[in-house]
């Protein structure tokens, strides 16, 4: 019975420990499909996925739908040319559809380009998308 005694109240501490450092290691079932790039500015999810891009292009468009994903889900797109950060974006979302957009300022020089996307908990695998800009 003393062990009993003993052992109850330990199990419950453990417990409430367990339970109450969980949720800050940031595991989530949420998750990224259907990444896609295209040129389109129109606010609906890019149709066709392209690769290559032409120097003098207005905005390339970033889709991509949140799965499994609680209010709040901190998703994150980084732009790059070759290995140089050209842009960067952070959204808050749930389920759904996401995007980002890059909007060139001038004419982009010739080269390889990719955007990736990652959200921000510690199983996320980021996907990276990359192109090329002609």
């Amino acid at each position: 019975m003393k062990i009993l005694k003993t052992v109850f109240p330990l199990l419950a501490v453990a417990l409430i420990c367990f339970t109450s450092l969980f949720p800050s290691c940031g595991v989530s079932t949420a998750n990224l499909s259907n990444v896609k790039l295209c040129s389109s500015s129109d606010g609906n999810p890019c149709g066709d996925d392209l690769s290559k891009f032409n120097a003098d292009v207005q905005v390339i468009n970033c889709t991509a739908s949140l799965n499994n994903a609680p209010a709040k889900t901190k998703v994150s797109f980084v732009w790059k040319q070759e290995s140089e950060t050209v842009g960067t974006a952070e959204v808050e979302a749930e389920s759904g559809y996401i995007s980002s957009t890059f909007k060139p300022k001038e004419t982009l020089p010739a080269g390889n380009y990719s955007v990736t996307v990652k959200i921000a908990t510690d199983n996320s695998q980021p996907i990276t998308k990359n192109f090329t800009v002609e």
